[in-house]
Protein backbone atom coordinates (compact mmCIF):
# COMPACT_ATOMS: atom_id res chain seq x y z
CA UNK A 1 0.00 0.00 0.00
CA UNK A 2 2.84 2.35 0.76
CA UNK A 3 4.46 1.90 -2.62
CA UNK A 4 1.44 3.05 -4.67
CA UNK A 5 0.96 6.02 -2.36
CA UNK A 6 4.59 6.98 -2.84
CA UNK A 7 4.25 6.76 -6.62
CA UNK A 8 1.11 8.89 -6.56
CA UNK A 9 2.86 11.51 -4.42
CA UNK A 10 5.77 11.70 -6.85
CA UNK A 11 3.43 12.05 -9.83
CA UNK A 12 1.47 14.79 -8.07
CA UNK A 13 4.66 16.68 -7.29
CA UNK A 14 5.78 16.47 -10.90
CA UNK A 15 2.39 17.66 -12.09
CA UNK A 16 2.46 20.69 -9.82
CA UNK A 17 6.01 21.59 -10.85
CA UNK A 18 5.04 21.45 -14.52
CA UNK A 19 2.59 24.35 -14.17
CA UNK A 20 4.01 27.71 -15.33
CA UNK A 21 5.16 29.91 -12.49
CA UNK A 22 4.27 33.59 -12.70
CA UNK A 23 7.38 35.66 -13.28
CA UNK A 24 8.08 38.33 -10.74
CA UNK A 25 8.54 41.83 -12.08
CA UNK A 26 12.11 42.99 -11.64
CA UNK A 27 13.61 46.41 -11.00
CA UNK A 28 16.85 47.60 -12.57
CA UNK A 29 19.21 50.55 -12.41
CA UNK A 30 22.09 51.51 -14.70
CA UNK A 31 25.33 53.29 -13.83
CA UNK A 32 27.85 54.59 -16.37
CA UNK A 33 31.58 54.99 -15.66
CA UNK A 34 33.52 55.88 -18.79
CA UNK A 35 32.62 53.10 -21.22
CA UNK A 36 31.57 50.66 -18.52
CA UNK A 37 27.85 49.95 -18.15
CA UNK A 38 26.83 48.38 -14.83
CA UNK A 39 23.31 47.00 -14.49
CA UNK A 40 21.92 46.20 -11.03
CA UNK A 41 18.79 44.03 -10.99
CA UNK A 42 16.66 43.46 -7.89
CA UNK A 43 13.34 41.98 -6.87
CA UNK A 44 10.66 44.40 -5.66
CA UNK A 45 11.48 43.46 -2.07
CA UNK A 46 15.12 44.52 -2.51
CA UNK A 47 16.67 41.08 -2.96
CA UNK A 48 19.34 40.74 -5.63
CA UNK A 49 18.06 39.05 -8.79
CA UNK A 50 20.65 36.46 -9.76
CA UNK A 51 20.76 34.91 -13.24
CA UNK A 52 18.45 37.57 -14.71
CA UNK A 53 18.86 37.73 -18.51
CA UNK A 54 20.23 41.05 -19.77
CA UNK A 55 20.60 42.36 -23.33
CA UNK A 56 22.44 45.51 -24.35
CA UNK A 57 21.36 47.29 -27.53
CA UNK A 58 23.38 49.95 -29.32
CA UNK A 59 21.29 52.69 -30.84
CA UNK A 60 18.30 50.81 -29.34
CA UNK A 61 18.50 48.41 -32.29
CA UNK A 62 21.75 46.45 -32.53
CA UNK A 63 22.43 43.80 -29.88
CA UNK A 64 26.05 44.21 -28.72
CA UNK A 65 26.07 42.01 -25.61
CA UNK A 66 23.94 39.43 -23.80
CA UNK A 67 24.41 37.80 -20.42
CA UNK A 68 23.01 37.13 -16.98
CA UNK A 69 23.46 38.85 -13.66
CA UNK A 70 25.75 37.32 -11.04
CA UNK A 71 24.74 36.26 -7.53
CA UNK A 72 24.71 39.92 -6.46
CA UNK A 73 22.30 40.80 -9.29
CA UNK A 74 25.04 42.70 -11.15
CA UNK A 75 25.94 42.61 -14.84
CA UNK A 76 28.81 44.73 -16.17
CA UNK A 77 29.90 45.28 -19.76
CA UNK A 78 32.46 47.61 -21.32
CA UNK A 79 31.35 48.98 -24.69
CA UNK A 80 33.69 49.74 -27.56
CA UNK A 81 32.14 53.01 -28.67
CA UNK A 82 30.13 55.91 -27.36
CA UNK A 83 26.49 56.49 -28.14
CA UNK A 84 22.93 55.77 -27.04
CA UNK A 85 22.29 52.34 -25.53
CA UNK A 86 19.29 50.45 -24.18
CA UNK A 87 19.40 47.83 -21.44
CA UNK A 88 16.72 45.13 -21.65
CA UNK A 89 16.09 42.95 -18.59
CA UNK A 90 13.62 40.12 -19.13
CA UNK A 91 11.73 38.53 -16.26
CA UNK A 92 8.92 37.00 -18.28
CA UNK A 93 7.30 36.76 -21.68
CA UNK A 94 4.88 39.68 -21.55
CA UNK A 95 5.70 43.32 -22.19
CA UNK A 96 4.97 44.16 -18.55
CA UNK A 97 7.72 41.76 -17.47
CA UNK A 98 10.44 43.41 -19.54
CA UNK A 99 12.45 46.30 -18.11
CA UNK A 100 13.92 48.74 -20.63
CA UNK A 101 16.38 51.43 -19.59
CA UNK A 102 18.07 53.97 -21.84
CA UNK A 103 21.57 55.24 -21.16
CA UNK A 104 24.21 57.27 -22.98
CA UNK A 105 27.94 56.61 -23.05
CA UNK A 106 30.14 59.62 -23.78
CA UNK A 107 33.88 60.16 -23.69
CA UNK A 108 34.78 62.85 -21.17
CA UNK A 109 36.39 63.68 -17.85
CA UNK A 110 34.19 61.13 -16.14
CA UNK A 111 35.75 58.30 -18.10
CA UNK A 112 37.32 55.81 -15.75
CA UNK A 113 40.96 54.68 -15.92
CA UNK A 114 41.67 51.33 -14.22
CA UNK A 115 43.69 52.18 -11.08
CA UNK A 116 45.74 49.03 -11.48
CA UNK A 117 47.41 50.49 -14.53
CA UNK A 118 49.25 53.12 -12.50
CA UNK A 119 52.29 52.06 -10.50
CA UNK A 120 51.85 52.80 -6.74
CA UNK A 121 54.87 55.03 -6.44
CA UNK A 122 53.88 56.44 -3.04
CA UNK A 123 53.60 52.97 -1.51
CA UNK A 124 56.87 51.82 -3.06
CA UNK A 125 58.79 54.91 -1.89
CA UNK A 126 57.46 54.60 1.66
CA UNK A 127 58.39 50.93 1.75
CA UNK A 128 61.95 51.62 0.48
CA UNK A 129 62.42 54.44 2.99
CA UNK A 130 61.29 52.14 5.78
CA UNK A 131 63.66 49.37 4.71
CA UNK A 132 66.58 51.78 4.29
CA UNK A 133 65.95 53.40 7.70
CA UNK A 134 65.78 50.05 9.51
CA UNK A 135 68.95 48.77 7.83
CA UNK A 136 70.72 52.01 8.77
CA UNK A 137 69.66 51.64 12.41
CA UNK A 138 70.95 48.06 12.50
CA UNK A 139 74.32 48.99 10.95
CA UNK A 140 74.83 52.03 13.19
CA UNK A 141 73.77 50.10 16.28
CA UNK A 142 76.13 47.23 15.49
CA UNK A 143 79.08 49.59 14.99
CA UNK A 144 78.39 51.42 18.22
CA UNK A 145 78.16 48.14 20.10
CA UNK A 146 81.49 46.99 18.74
CA UNK A 147 83.13 50.29 19.60
CA UNK A 148 81.84 50.12 23.16
CA UNK A 149 82.59 46.39 23.30
CA UNK A 150 79.02 45.68 24.23
CA UNK A 151 77.52 42.36 23.31
CA UNK A 152 74.37 42.70 21.22
CA UNK A 153 71.43 40.60 22.14
CA UNK A 154 69.37 39.39 19.23
CA UNK A 155 66.22 39.99 21.22
CA UNK A 156 67.02 43.68 20.99
CA UNK A 157 67.01 43.47 17.21
CA UNK A 158 63.71 41.61 16.95
CA UNK A 159 61.56 44.81 16.71
CA UNK A 160 63.82 46.16 13.95
CA UNK A 161 63.77 42.82 12.18
CA UNK A 162 59.98 42.78 12.36
CA UNK A 163 59.79 46.29 10.91
CA UNK A 164 62.24 45.24 8.19
CA UNK A 165 60.03 42.27 7.32
CA UNK A 166 56.96 44.47 7.20
CA UNK A 167 58.67 47.02 4.95
CA UNK A 168 60.01 44.32 2.64
CA UNK A 169 56.59 42.69 2.46
CA UNK A 170 54.99 46.04 1.74
CA UNK A 171 57.35 46.72 -1.14
CA UNK A 172 57.04 43.17 -2.46
CA UNK A 173 53.25 43.31 -2.37
CA UNK A 174 53.24 46.58 -4.34
CA UNK A 175 55.49 45.11 -7.01
CA UNK A 176 53.49 41.86 -7.17
CA UNK A 177 50.16 43.69 -7.42
CA UNK A 178 51.42 45.89 -10.22
CA UNK A 179 52.87 42.91 -12.07
CA UNK A 180 49.59 40.97 -11.96
CA UNK A 181 47.25 43.82 -12.81
CA UNK A 182 46.04 43.99 -16.41
CA UNK A 183 47.82 46.41 -18.67
CA UNK A 184 45.98 49.56 -19.67
CA UNK A 185 44.25 48.95 -22.98
CA UNK A 186 43.87 51.93 -25.22
CA UNK A 187 40.23 52.88 -25.76
CA UNK A 188 39.49 52.42 -29.47
CA UNK A 189 38.21 55.50 -31.27
CA UNK A 190 34.60 55.62 -32.36
CA UNK A 191 33.93 54.85 -36.02
CA UNK A 192 33.80 58.02 -38.07
CA UNK A 193 30.06 58.16 -38.73
CA UNK A 194 30.36 61.36 -40.76
CA UNK A 195 32.89 59.79 -43.14
CA UNK A 196 30.74 56.69 -43.52
CA UNK A 197 27.71 58.89 -44.20
CA UNK A 198 29.54 60.72 -46.99
CA UNK A 199 30.59 57.37 -48.45
CA UNK A 200 26.95 56.29 -48.38
CA UNK A 201 25.94 59.35 -50.39
CA UNK A 202 28.76 58.82 -52.89
CA UNK A 203 27.78 55.18 -53.40
CA UNK A 204 24.21 56.25 -54.10
CA UNK A 205 25.46 59.09 -56.33
CA UNK A 206 23.68 61.70 -54.22
CA UNK A 207 25.23 65.11 -54.91
CA UNK A 208 24.35 68.65 -53.83
CA UNK A 209 21.85 70.27 -56.18
CA UNK A 210 23.48 72.79 -58.49
CA UNK A 211 21.94 75.64 -60.45
CA UNK A 212 19.10 78.00 -59.69
CA UNK A 213 15.96 76.82 -57.95
CA UNK A 214 13.80 77.85 -60.92
CA UNK A 215 15.90 75.78 -63.33
CA UNK A 216 15.81 72.74 -61.02
CA UNK A 217 12.01 72.92 -60.68
CA UNK A 218 11.46 73.36 -64.42
CA UNK A 219 13.63 70.36 -65.32
CA UNK A 220 10.99 67.90 -66.54
CA UNK A 221 13.61 65.24 -67.23
CA UNK A 222 14.25 64.76 -63.53
CA UNK A 223 12.17 61.98 -61.99
CA UNK A 224 10.10 62.84 -58.97
CA UNK A 225 8.87 60.34 -56.44
CA UNK A 226 5.17 60.25 -55.66
CA UNK A 227 3.93 60.16 -52.09
CA UNK A 228 3.33 56.85 -50.40
CA UNK A 229 -0.07 55.96 -48.92
CA UNK A 230 -0.05 56.98 -45.27
CA UNK A 231 -2.75 57.34 -42.59
CA UNK A 232 -1.72 60.96 -42.00
CA UNK A 233 -1.80 61.95 -45.67
CA UNK A 234 -4.24 64.85 -46.04
CA UNK A 235 -4.73 64.93 -42.27
CA UNK A 236 -3.51 67.43 -39.71
CA UNK A 237 0.03 66.62 -38.64
CA UNK A 238 0.25 65.74 -34.92
CA UNK A 239 1.60 68.75 -33.08
CA UNK A 240 4.62 68.24 -30.86
CA UNK A 241 7.10 70.13 -28.74
CA UNK A 242 10.68 68.85 -28.41
CA UNK A 243 14.07 70.22 -27.38
CA UNK A 244 17.13 70.45 -29.59
CA UNK A 245 20.75 69.74 -28.64
CA UNK A 246 20.94 73.09 -26.83
CA UNK A 247 17.74 72.43 -24.86
CA UNK A 248 15.90 75.03 -26.96
CA UNK A 249 12.21 74.19 -27.38
CA UNK A 250 10.90 73.68 -30.93
CA UNK A 251 7.14 73.44 -31.57
CA UNK A 252 5.62 72.42 -34.88
CA UNK A 253 2.54 74.65 -34.66
CA UNK A 254 4.64 77.76 -34.13
CA UNK A 255 6.96 76.97 -37.04
CA UNK A 256 4.07 76.30 -39.41
CA UNK A 257 2.86 79.83 -38.80
CA UNK A 258 6.09 80.97 -40.47
CA UNK A 259 6.22 78.54 -43.39
CA UNK A 260 6.25 74.94 -44.53
CA UNK A 261 8.11 72.19 -42.70
CA UNK A 262 9.99 69.13 -43.91
CA UNK A 263 10.00 66.69 -41.00
CA UNK A 264 12.57 63.87 -41.00
CA UNK A 265 12.70 60.93 -38.58
CA UNK A 266 16.05 59.15 -38.38
CA UNK A 267 17.36 56.27 -36.26
CA UNK A 268 20.10 58.24 -34.53
CA UNK A 269 23.65 59.42 -35.08
CA UNK A 270 24.93 55.83 -34.97
CA UNK A 271 23.30 55.14 -38.36
CA UNK A 272 25.50 56.30 -41.23
CA UNK A 273 22.57 56.05 -43.69
CA UNK A 274 20.50 58.37 -41.51
CA UNK A 275 23.35 60.82 -41.12
CA UNK A 276 23.84 60.65 -44.88
CA UNK A 277 20.29 61.95 -45.37
CA UNK A 278 20.95 64.77 -42.92
CA UNK A 279 24.17 65.71 -44.72
CA UNK A 280 22.31 65.77 -48.04
CA UNK A 281 19.66 68.09 -46.58
CA UNK A 282 22.39 70.25 -45.04
CA UNK A 283 24.06 70.61 -48.45
CA UNK A 284 20.81 71.82 -50.06
CA UNK A 285 19.40 73.78 -47.13
CA UNK A 286 19.58 77.10 -48.98
CA UNK A 287 17.26 75.81 -51.70
CA UNK A 288 14.68 74.87 -49.04
CA UNK A 289 14.99 78.29 -47.44
CA UNK A 290 14.27 79.95 -50.79
CA UNK A 291 10.84 78.33 -50.62
CA UNK A 292 10.25 79.63 -47.10
CA UNK A 293 10.39 76.14 -45.59
CA UNK A 294 12.23 74.75 -42.60
CA UNK A 295 13.97 71.42 -42.20
CA UNK A 296 13.86 69.59 -38.88
CA UNK A 297 15.23 66.16 -37.90
CA UNK A 298 14.00 64.01 -35.01
CA UNK A 299 15.44 60.93 -33.27
CA UNK A 300 15.52 59.38 -29.81
CA UNK A 301 19.14 60.47 -29.31
CA UNK A 302 19.48 62.45 -26.06
CA UNK A 303 20.61 66.08 -26.44
CA UNK A 304 23.99 65.39 -24.83
CA UNK A 305 24.80 62.77 -27.46
CA UNK A 306 23.83 65.11 -30.29
CA UNK A 307 26.03 67.83 -28.75
CA UNK A 308 28.94 65.39 -28.64
CA UNK A 309 28.47 64.42 -32.30
CA UNK A 310 28.21 68.08 -33.31
CA UNK A 311 31.46 68.71 -31.45
CA UNK A 312 33.07 65.90 -33.41
CA UNK A 313 31.64 66.51 -36.88
CA UNK A 314 30.02 69.95 -36.88
CA UNK A 315 26.41 71.10 -36.59
CA UNK A 316 23.69 70.90 -39.21
CA UNK A 317 22.04 74.02 -40.56
CA UNK A 318 18.66 72.97 -39.16
CA UNK A 319 17.29 71.87 -35.78
CA UNK A 320 17.95 68.32 -34.59
CA UNK A 321 15.44 67.36 -31.89
CA UNK A 322 15.39 64.71 -29.19
CA UNK A 323 12.30 62.47 -29.01
CA UNK A 324 12.61 60.43 -25.77
CA UNK A 325 10.99 57.05 -26.20
CA UNK A 326 10.12 57.82 -29.85
CA UNK A 327 6.73 59.16 -28.77
CA UNK A 328 6.48 61.61 -31.67
CA UNK A 329 7.77 59.00 -34.13
CA UNK A 330 4.97 56.70 -32.94
CA UNK A 331 2.40 59.45 -33.56
CA UNK A 332 3.68 59.69 -37.16
CA UNK A 333 3.52 55.93 -37.67
CA UNK A 334 7.25 55.29 -38.06
CA UNK A 335 7.74 53.60 -34.67
CA UNK A 336 6.16 50.55 -33.08
CA UNK A 337 6.97 49.86 -29.40
CA UNK A 338 8.24 46.48 -28.32
CA UNK A 339 5.61 43.94 -27.37
CA UNK A 340 6.57 40.85 -25.40
CA UNK A 341 9.44 39.13 -27.19
CA UNK A 342 8.94 41.26 -30.29
CA UNK A 343 11.54 44.04 -30.54
CA UNK A 344 10.58 47.59 -31.30
CA UNK A 345 10.32 48.61 -34.95
CA UNK A 346 11.64 51.93 -36.20
CA UNK A 347 11.56 53.22 -39.76
CA UNK A 348 12.90 56.24 -41.57
CA UNK A 349 10.25 58.82 -42.30
CA UNK A 350 10.06 62.06 -44.28
CA UNK A 351 6.98 64.30 -44.30
CA UNK A 352 6.11 67.53 -46.11
CA UNK A 353 3.74 69.62 -43.99
CA UNK A 354 1.97 72.64 -45.46
CA UNK A 355 1.03 75.95 -43.87
CA UNK A 356 -2.45 74.51 -43.29
CA UNK A 357 -0.87 72.03 -40.88
CA UNK A 358 -1.70 69.01 -43.06
CA UNK A 359 0.63 66.30 -44.32
CA UNK A 360 0.80 66.60 -48.13
CA UNK A 361 3.60 64.13 -48.91
CA UNK A 362 4.95 61.18 -46.93
CA UNK A 363 7.59 58.54 -47.35
CA UNK A 364 8.56 55.77 -44.90
CA UNK A 365 11.07 53.01 -45.50
CA UNK A 366 13.93 50.98 -44.10
CA UNK A 367 16.22 53.32 -46.05
CA UNK A 368 16.37 57.13 -45.69
CA UNK A 369 14.96 59.34 -48.41
CA UNK A 370 17.59 61.35 -50.29
CA UNK A 371 15.51 62.77 -53.15
CA UNK A 372 15.76 66.44 -52.22
CA UNK A 373 14.55 67.56 -55.64
CA UNK A 374 11.24 65.78 -55.01
CA UNK A 375 10.86 67.57 -51.68
CA UNK A 376 11.58 70.93 -53.28
CA UNK A 377 9.03 70.23 -56.02
CA UNK A 378 6.33 69.38 -53.45
CA UNK A 379 7.12 72.50 -51.43
CA UNK A 380 7.00 74.71 -54.54
CA UNK A 381 3.69 73.11 -55.56
CA UNK A 382 2.14 73.92 -52.18
CA UNK A 383 3.43 77.48 -52.37
CA UNK A 384 2.25 77.96 -55.96
CA UNK A 385 5.80 78.58 -57.12
CA UNK A 386 6.16 75.92 -59.78
CA UNK A 387 7.44 77.41 -63.07
CA UNK A 388 4.83 77.77 -65.78
CA UNK A 389 5.81 75.43 -68.66
CA UNK A 390 6.68 77.37 -71.80
CA UNK A 391 4.60 76.75 -74.94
Amino acid sequence: MRKPLLQLSVLALLAVSSFPVAAEELEATVKIAGREIAVQVRHPDGRSAARAPVRLLYGRQLTVAVGRTDQAGLWVHTVSQTGAYEVVVESGSSADEIVRLQCTVLDGAEASVPPGNQFPWATAVLALVSISGILLLIVVGTRNAKRRRVRIRWSQLLPLAALLAVGSGWFGWSAWAQWNRPALTEVPPDPNVASAARDYLRNREVKPLSGSLERLLSDTASSRIRTQPHPLLGQHAPDFELADHGQRVWRLKERLSQGLVVLVFYYGYHCNHCVGQLFALHDDVQKFRELGSELVAVSADPPELTRERFRQYGEFAFPVLSDPGNKVAQAYGVYQPASGKQPEELRHGTFVIGRDGCVHWAQSSSEPFTGNLTLLYELARLEGRLPVPSE
